[in-house]
């Protein structure tokens, strides 16, 4: 008689069961008052930082056992070779966020009309504006404060524009970006190789790096670089989507 064998390791790894409960939980969460003030629904923003930080590190330790048959060695092998280190496939992500947008525009649609005959070009002009001049902001802020993380200001834009699409861009954008960097390290200026540094200080384990003592990057120095580049890009958004 042949016995079950369910491995909860595997089960709370899923990208699915990992996507229910960020939503469960962040609706919870937003709906939690703090004075007058709530989250709302981005409180699953929040929720998705500490859930995927915790899956993560979760499916890092679980994979550098390299135990095939510890629990959870399956999910952790697919999040940490076949997503790139992404708790989410990009594939999966991606999908999500075209169906996301796409129900927006339905849903906008209807009142397109309307407000063009009522106001003219007014609000499509206006919409350019703000998106001129937060993305000038960002760069005089950048050129001014020094030392400031590119793929984290990156993202930080695209959040405080509640700018999905501008996300999604940012994602590949900071991605092909990280990787050029990565596999050009030795030909990059001091100040490049420091944001690429500090970027990879981001995880623990590089904590000693120095940028004036490393001449080229190991091929897991070049992953880990990239994928933290993304994440970067993304914690960015996540915290100033709210405000």
């Amino acid at each position: 008689m042949s016995i079950i064998n369910f491995d909860f390791m595997n089960f709370i790894l899923n990208p699915f069961i990992l996507l229910f409960i960020t939503a469960g939980l962040g609706l919870l969460f937003g709906k939690i008052q703090f004075g007058k003030f709530n989250f709302g629904s981005s409180g699953a923003l929040f929720v998705g930082l500490l859930v995927g930080w915790g899956a993560y590190t979760l499916a890092q330790r679980i994979y550098e056992t390299g135990d095939e048959n510890a629990a959870g060695m399956s999910a952790a092998t697919q999040i940490m070779e076949s997503n790139g280190g992404n708790v989410i496939n990009t594939l999966f992500f991606s999908a999500s966020l075209i169906i996301f947008v796409a129900t927006v525009g339905l849903l906008a649609a209807k009142d397109l009309k309307a407000i063009i005959k009522k106001y003219g070009p007014k609000f499509i002009i206006l919409g350019f504006l703000i998106t001129l001049v937060g993305a000038g902001g960002t760069y005089l802020s950048t050129a001014i404060v020094k030392d400031t993380n590119p793929f984290a200001v990156t993202g930080v834009y695209t959040g405080a524009m509640t700018s999905s699409p501008g996300l999604a861009a940012s994602l590949e954008a900071a991605e092909d970006r990280a990787d050029d960097m990565a596999q050009n390290y030795p030909q990059l200026s001091q100040e490049e190789k420091e944001v690429v540094v500090s970027v990879l200080k981001t995880d623990s384990k590089y904590a000693d790096l120095d940028a004036g003592e490393l001449t080229e990057l190991t091929a897991q120095q070049q992953t880990d670089f990239v994928n933290s580049a993304v994440s970067q890009v993304g914690i960015g958004s996540a915290v100033a989507y709210p405000f």
